[in-house]
């Protein structure tokens, strides 16, 4: 049986008066367990109504346990001669009293409500915090905020208010509020000589935002409220600032070109934006959100893209150079900047100088002094600027010719050669000494390049190379090079460049090239499309094919908003507005890291081929290799056959063809 336990809700005497106030009672659920087996009046009709309310909501037996128990208290905390209860009284329970004020209500057993009664012994005060000073108007001598204060930090004298208070940083809360709340006086709150008091509760000043009814965040981001006022502030003085004496006009020609210190105009306040600039400005945040850019790390681009609108205006294009000269004291993504300038038309470019044939020239610069005006003399022949015309080079492979000899010409120097027509034959065998294979040949080739060019323009009289040469004869690549290679890669589009040039022996250059349009996943073709207008078919095998299908999920699911529409892409290229090609170390890179080769995987390929057929028309449609190239690769697999022509003994192994300038 439930137990009554008398000590719980004594029964009063009817009609008695008190000596003193009702004391304020806490009621737990313990207190409703133990008188679980007294009978009370009216309890069945709240246990009905509570009963409809568990039904509405869809609660349990626990929330309906609960909720009776506190009716049971509130029917037995009545007074003997009253039928209703008090609404005050069920600030007695321990829980779940608004659902229990409605079941009453319904039940018409909860009386009305009466004027607020105090005692004597609750208004001596007024209701103020004694630590912060906040009138909160309730029971307690500190507010709950200073509740919590008190646990966490020690208590000292207050360098500010002089009061024995819990203190951070030598203040107390209530004066790092104070100091807070007026270091940016918007709302003018500091007093001379005074402090202004503010209300507690939820009108109390907070160091942090809060979300509001509708669960929004009543800051800039989430950042601090009193962040949020610096903020304000910073947009109401710059509001208050005038526009810049120097804006760009549209048209205006410049009398002199010079150089900006940006560092001056950094050092003054920054011009209000023009109504034109502050569009610009905007279009650029949108822009950011629209390719899923991360917005703060871009917070600086941001900001100098204000900088630069603010001083110059909109109205006129902004120069690249000055966008690159910001850069440096502003750590701004120029290359974002530019482009997105670029796409709305306000960007005046620079003259445009290849960053390949500047390298060459800085190399040329940096050789001795008797050979750094023949350096360049050689670097204007290779670009078809000497005196005869001639094809110009690539401007890589110019660099690249540049960079071999530049040990050369300083062991020259080191060694007493002064002059081009020095250098004899021994000169040119002494660096050749130390290298073997593609490195040999590669120096060589470029030591020809340069003498060549120094006879051609009539600057030495004979030259030193022409009677060298070297042959070199790459190995087919071993068995257990390739075993695995696919699984040491992570990256979809390694594993796809490897499939392209082991598979179906594409070089780097015609990887770089591949349009997502000439991809037809459909029927398993790709285009390649190679220079002088070209083009080759390729039939997607098995792998390959899922190897395309896979690297197109990694490239949208990482840049879904890039419009690039090249096949392979990166990061950066994936950005940039001016849609350029995937650089070759993108592709080279990660292959030499397993210790592969983009070229050797596809000589390997076409001289496997070429081994089960001897006929140069069935490379050529496979591959796309012109004539000369396919024969190459027929002589390098079938050597017998032009040994047996010459009446030569045969090698005993195949060796891989260098590819020539003729190669497809």
């Amino acid at each position: 049986m439930p137990e009554d336990d008398a000590s719980v809700c004594v029964e009063e005497v009817p009609g008695q008066l008190g000596l003193f106030a009702p004391w304020p009672r806490t009621f737990t659920r313990e207190h409703a367990r133990r008188i679980a087996g007294r009978t009370l009046l009216d309890l069945p009709a709240v246990v009905a109504e509570l009963r409809k309310l568990a039904a509405e909501r869809g609660t349990g037996a626990t929330w309906m346990e609960h909720t009776s128990g506190g009716a049971r208290l509130a029917l037995a905390s009545r007074p003997p001669d009253e039928h209703l209860v008090r609404p005050e009284a069920l600030v007695d329970l321990p829980q779940m009293r608004p659902t229990i004020h409605l079941a009453l209500q319904r039940a018409r057993l909860l009386a009305p409500a009466r004027p607020r009664l105090v005692s004597g012994w609750m208004s001596k005060r007024r209701g103020s915090c004694t630590d912060c000073l906040a009138w909160t108007n309730d029971d307690d001598q500190r507010c709950a905020k200073c509740l919590n204060w008190r646990r966490t930090h020690p208590a000292h004298a207050c360098d500010r208010c002089g009061r024995l208070l819990p203190v951070r940083d030598g203040h107390c809360r209530r004066c790092l509020l104070l100091l807070a709340e007026t270091e940016y006086d918007l709302d003018r709150i500091a007093l001379d000589g005074a402090d202004q008091l503010w209300f507690g509760g939820v009108l109390a000043p907070r160091l942090r935002t809060s979300t509001d009814r509708t669960g929004r965040m009543a800051g800039i981001y989430g950042r601090r409220r009193l962040q949020t006022k610096r903020l304000a502030l910073v947009r109401a003085t710059r509001a208050a600032w005038p526009v810049s004496e120097h804006l760009a006009v549209p048209g205006q020609l410049p009398l002199f070109v010079m150089d900006r210190d940006w560092s001056a105009f950094l050092a003054r306040p920054m011009p209000a934006l023009t109504p034109a600039a502050t569009r610009l400005v905007d279009g650029f945040a949108a822009h950011i959100h629209t390719r899923s850019w991360n917005k703060d790390s871009l917070q600086a681009s941001l900001r100098g893209l204000r900088i630069l609108t603010a001083h110059f205006g909109a109205d006129a294009p902004l120069h690249e150079a000055d966008i690159r000269r910001l850069a440096r004291y502003t750590h701004l993504a120029a290359p974002r900047v530019i482009n997105y300038l670029r796409s709305v038309g306000l960007l005046a470019p620079d003259a445009k100088s290849d960053a390949h044939l500047a390298g060459a020239r800085r190399l040329a610069d940096q050789a001795p002094g008797p050979f750094r005006a023949g350096a360049h003399r050689w670097i204007d022949v290779l670009c078809a600027a000497g005196s005869r015309p001639s094809w110009p080079l690539a401007p890589s492979t110019v660099r690249s010719y540049v960079r071999k000899t530049a040990p050369c010409l300083k062991a020259w120097h080191a060694a007493g050669v002064d002059d081009f027509r020095a250098v004899t034959v021994d000169h040119v065998q002494q660096a050749l000494a130390p290298l073997r294979g593609e490195a040999r040949k590669s120096l060589l080739t470029a030591l020809r390049s340069l003498f060549r060019a120094l006879k051609r323009e009539k600057l030495i009289f004979r030259d030193p190379t022409r009677a060298l040469a070297v042959t070199t004869a790459r190995p087919l690549l071993a068995d257990d090079q390739l075993v695995g290679a696919l699984d040491r890669l992570t990256s979809g589009r390694d594993r796809l460049t490897l499939a392209l040039a082991a598979v179906h022996a594409l070089s780097v250059h015609d990887q770089r090239g591949l349009l997502l349009d000439d991809l037809d996943r459909t029927r398993g073709l790709l285009l390649v499309r190679r220079a002088g207008g070209t083009k080759h078919v390729v039939y997607l095998d098995e792998l390959t094919h899922q190897l395309v299908t896979q690297w197109l999920a990694e490239r949208h699911r990482r840049w879904p908003a890039s419009t690039n529409p090249y096949l392979l892409i990166t990061a950066q290229t994936s950005a940039d507005d001016r849609h350029p090609k995937a650089h070759s170390n993108a592709i080279s890179k990660p292959l030499r890291r397993i210790g592969l080769q983009a070229s050797r995987l596809r000589a390997d390929r076409i001289l496997d081929e070429a081994k089960h057929t001897a006929d140069p028309v069935q490379l050529i449609k496979l591959f796309g290799l012109s004539s000369a190239t396919a024969w190459r690769y027929v002589r390098a697999a079938h050597p017998e056959r032009i040994h047996r022509e010459k009446g030569l003994r045969p090698t005993s192994r195949p060796t891989m063809p260098s590819d020539g300038p003729g190669a497809g």
